[in-house]
């Protein structure tokens, strides 16, 4: 297991009593894993999969039941990713400081992102999702692309790229 107090997005503990959620070992892991991945979100799924390659057993009920009391928490934040499955919830570790109208482009494949800073074209965006009868959740709006890299690696005929390892 990795050294809980020492992770790059804060301390895990801190984090759990700072929403005061008791630090369980499953509320531990996911965070752990979530603060690895340098602000990158991810699916149910793909936690367990971290989980299980580092060695640690969690159901993945408990892993959705865990990361929906983080997210109500304030906690976590939650985007949505279209699949040919559905629709699936990512989640991250939300930012000490959430600058209101941020807007991140996320690589749909290697889920790379990359922090738009152009503030009309957040607004427009805004505007149009409210238009359209859209709630902007948690104040971000996330786009998500695929990035030249993945493109160019799907157009070479090499299907669909590894995700990158956290």
């Amino acid at each position: 297991m990795q050294d809980i107090q020492t992770q790059g997005d804060g301390r895990v503990f801190e984090r759990l009593r700072a929403v005061r959620l008791r630090p369980t070992s499953a509320r531990i892991c996911i965070l752990q894993v979530l603060a690895g991945t340098q602000r990158q979100a991810m699916n149910a799924e793909s936690i367990y999969q971290q989980l299980l390659h580092i060695g640690n057993t969690v159901s993945l009920g408990t892993i959705y039941r865990v990361l929906k009391e983080m997210e109500g928490a304030g906690l976590l934040l939650r985007e949505r990713e279209a699949s040919a499955s559905g629709n699936k919830a990512r989640y991250l570790i939300k930012p000490d400081q959430v600058e209101t109208d941020s807007c991140y482009l996320v690589c749909r494949v290697c889920e790379r992102s990359v922090l738009v800073q152009d503030m009309p074209l957040v607004e427009q965006l805004r505007q149009t999702a409210a238009a359209h009868g859209m709630e902007i959740g948690a104040n971000v709006i996330s786009v998500q692309m695929r990035c030249s890299q993945c493109a160019d690696e799907a157009q070479a005929g090499q299907g669909r790229p590894a995700r990158a390892a956290v």
